[in-house]
């Protein structure tokens, strides 16, 4: 059998250590390009070296509920980002001859992929390593390491030096190793060694293993969910259904995790806890969060303040958080404007020392005006996606589509195709397409003023409100950019838009590998466009009475 080569590149998180500073330095993300992860195995080849000895090999997914996920989190003493596991399982003449699940841990700064197999009794068959991305400790690799975890079961406490022995300069390696070993084990032994799923394993789906020399059709897959209180949708073009449900189930998972990180509705995120404390002192703050906030004031400085994610007070008092909109006075606005300043959050770094590791840097934050608060709702999607198409990459994935409420990036094309086709909605027909552009491995991020509003005394009031008076913006319908990543999309959308026609369009031409169009009201209200040198090239407009309407791949809609 030819085996399929499924390389896992995982988002590398890269911990810059610096003096004392403010937003630039800190959290940086190591680009893809020079991200060289040690490759070990295949994921077809990691399933036929920990389930040697069966007929086949077969799949389940278990979705996880509330209850269940508490169950698991409760017996494992942690938190768990999955809300969902794929689990193998082999078959010799009808009789189950193991399970084995794919997971991942993080180590000191990166994630590591491998996989766990488990008998029937409960007992570790075997654990191997498809993908370690640490620049240390790739030991934990070879076999008289992970030959320890053999026979292991749930009643074993794998207690480093004692019953696992330790790597020198892979200790946070080998600790997650132990915990994320302990997960499969608590995972397999609720949902198979407990009888709860083991009914219909001669009805679940076999996996498909590549021919010699024949290509596998790709076909288009696709998944949606709500995350962050709105739609997250993937379509992407893969070979075979197993490799989309565990490319998908890892994106998913992604999304939630970042939905824990930096949403300022749920207590429990690192933002709420920032948010919460950071007006009264300096807050220890994670530095995956860090870097999103430092990128935001990036922004921030690049449109003189039109971005900016200290907006909340200002949409709190025009009635957007609850919508129910209104026309606070005068008073209102000048109060809650004071609170409104990306300058009023100080992003600082200081050593944190300990008596068992090594020195690290933590981020601290601070906010001036205790009124001052966070909302990366106008960075956060970007970021996600960003996030969510490295995981894609990362499942050897080579063309797929990413749209996050109007937030969306498309990397390679369609079989038989050269790009993507993206659609523009028209501002005032829902129903309409204003027109289309064709793009790959790019980033699309379009901020309308027609998905949130409302209306008093016959005058539309949009949510993307001025930070720097506090009033909606006139005149700008909808700002759509096109760029090299999400994130800079993301918040460029919104600072165009707020930044106006002539300003807006300035920056646009200004910024590198930065194109855009920009639709805003004419005389008698009337819609015209105005796109980028060059944006004009790519830009089709689809104009009445011309031949039947263009076929999109996905239609932009405002954010």
């Amino acid at each position: 059998m030819r085996r399929v080569n499924v390389y896992l590149l995982i988002p590398a998180l890269v911990f810059a250590i610096t003096s004392t500073c403010h937003a630039q330095a800190g959290f940086e993300l190591e680009p893809v390009e020079n991200y060289q992860p040690h490759v070990f195995l295949t994921e077809e080849q990691a399933l036929l070296k920990v389930l040697p000895d069966c007929d086949e090999i077969v799949y389940d997914k278990i979705i996880l509920t509330d209850e269940s996920k508490t169950v698991l989190q409760n017996r494992l003493k942690r938190k768990i980002y999955e809300n969902s596991f794929i689990t193998y399982i082999g078959i010799k003449s009808g009789k189950v001859t193991g399970y084995a699940i794919i997971t991942e841990e993080v180590g000191k700064f990166h994630p590591y992929t491998f996989i766990v197999s488990v008998s029937p009794k409960g007992k570790i068959r075997e654990i191997a390593i498809l993908v370690y991305r640490e620049s240390r400790g790739a030991e934990i690799a070879k076999k008289r390491f992970l030959y320890q975890f053999k026979g292991k079961t749930l009643k074993n406490p794998l207690r480093i030096n004692k019953d696992i022995i330790n790597i020198t300069g892979a200790t946070m390696s080998v600790v997650t190793m132990c915990t994320g070993v302990k997960k499969v084990l608590t995972v397999i032994d609720q949902f198979y060694l407990s009888g709860k799923r083991t009914d219909n394993i001669a009805s679940m789906e076999r996996v498909k293993f590549s021919d010699e020399g024949r290509e596998q059709e790709l076909t288009l897959f696709k998944k949606a969910a709500l995350s962050m209180g709105t739609l997250f949708e993937v379509s992407a073009y893969v070979a075979g259904k197993y490799k989309a449900e565990k490319a998908f189930n890892d994106v998913f998972k992604e999304i939630n995790r970042l939905d824990y990180l930096m949403s300022n509705y749920k207590e429990e995120s690192e933002l709420s806890k920032v948010n919460k404390n950071a007006a009264s002192e300096p807050t220890i703050c994670d530095n995956e969060l860090a870097y999103v906030i430092e990128q935001s004031l990036q922004y921030s400085d690049i449109t003189d303040g039109a971005f900016d994610i200290t907006i909340g007070p200002l949409m709190k008092k025009w009635g957007f958080f609850k919508e129910q909109g209104r026309i606070p006075g005068k008073e209102e606005l000048k109060s809650a404007l004071e609170s409104v300043s990306y300058k009023n959050i100080i992003i600082e770094e200081r050593v944190k020392k300990s008596l068992f590791r090594d020195p690290s840097i933590v981020k601290t934050i601070y906010f001036r005006n205790s009124g001052t608060q966070i909302d990366l709702g106008g960075i956060g999607k970007g970021y996600a996606v960003d996030m969510a198409t490295r995981v894609l990459k990362g499942n050897g994935i080579n063309s797929a589509l990413i749209n996050f409420a109007g937030n969306i990036y498309a990397y390679g094309a369609p079989p038989g195709k050269d790009s993507w086709v993206i659609g523009l909605q028209h501002p005032r027909k829902s129903e309409g397409l204003l027109g289309s552009f064709e793009i790959r491995d790019k980033a699309v991020s379009t901020s309308g003023d027609y998905e949130k509003f409302f209306t008093i005394d016959g005058e539309r009031y949009s949510h993307i409100i001025d930070p720097r008076t506090g009033n909606p913006v006139k005149g700008i319908v909808s700002v759509t950019i096109v760029a090299g990543n999400a994130i800079r999309a993301d918040a460029l959308s919104t600072g165009v838009f707020v930044l106006g026609l002539e300003k807006g369009m300035e920056l646009i031409e200004k910024l590198p590998d930065v194109e855009g169009i920009i639709i805003y009201e004419d005389f008698g209200s009337r819609l015209s466009t105005k796109a980028s040198s060059g944006m004009q090239a790519l830009f089709r407009r689809n104009i009445k009475g011309s031949p039947e309407g263009i076929e999109s791949d996905v239609i932009m809609s405002g954010s």
